[in-house]
């Protein structure tokens, strides 16, 4: 696997715990500058030496998002090779009493994904070349960029002190 490129906006957040509570700090977070569709997903598959069709890949994907859907549902954790460990998380209010924990204090589930050694965020951090965002959109490092449009993408929001903290879990 070739090295890719991860670009950052600069922004500022004040932490409210933590030995910077209070002070404002600027921070890099991660843009997603274009996203691709499901579709051109399945095409991008195909078109790397794949053997199969267009669109055995889409059925295969599709089943298996089914079928990973389901069974997180269910309650199950399900392994998806080296990409990660899936499974379902809630959250819920705060009850005085064991007794008054029910269905009803649920306030809603989510996703949960865990990496595995080689999606983990120091092996992420090794395969990915990280450039600021201007500079990228700017044409400084492809001599380009005339797709991206600046101020455009979504930022990531990390975990407040904009540090890493080696947490390779990710809930979604």
């Amino acid at each position: 696997m070739g090295q890719g490129t991860s670009k950052y906006r600069k922004i500022t957040r004040t932490p409210q715990t933590g030995e910077n509570a209070g002070k404002k700090l600027w921070y890099a977070t991660a843009v997603s500058d274009r996203e691709m569709s499901f579709e051109d997903f399945v095409t991008h598959i195909s078109e790397h030496n794949s053997p199969y069709s267009r669109g055995t890949i889409h059925g295969v994907l599709m089943d298996t998002l089914d079928c990973l859907k389901h069974l997180i549902l269910d309650g199950k954790s399900v392994r998806f090779s080296d990409l990660g460990l899936f499974s379902i998380g809630m959250t819920s209010r705060g009850e005085v009493s064991k007794e008054k924990v029910t269905a009803a204090s649920v306030l809603g589930v989510h996703l949960i994904v865990r990496n595995t050694k080689s999606w983990s965020n120091a092996e992420l951090k090794k395969l990915t070349k990280i450039v600021a965002y201007d500079d990228y959109t700017t044409g400084a490092e492809d001599g380009g960029g005339s797709e991206n449009t600046p101020g455009g993408g979504n930022t990531s929001q990390g975990t407040g002190g904009g540090t890493d903290s080696g947490d390779d879990n990710v809930s979604l």
